[in-house]
């Protein structure tokens, strides 16, 4: 559920996708879901380091990958 709820929360901090679009992508999951999902991990980061940095290890993969 977490790894879910991660990648919900990158794809509309680094997308411009909607919460509908993402929730479409992710299982098709409803856009409450995604919201749901995006205000526990920014709720999670505000108190977790290794989470933070877990997901800045993360953004920066995907930013230079290619």
């Amino acid at each position: 559920v977490l790894a879910r709820q991660v990648s919900m929360f990158l794809a509309r901090e680094m997308t411009s996708s909607s919460f509908p679009d993402i929730g479409d992508k992710v299982g098709s999951r409803d856009h409450s879901t995604v919201i749901y999902a995006n205000n526990k991990i920014k709720k999670i980061l505000a108190t977790n380091k290794s989470l933070r940095d877990t997901l800045e290890e993360i953004k920066e993969i995907l930013l230079h990958r290619g």
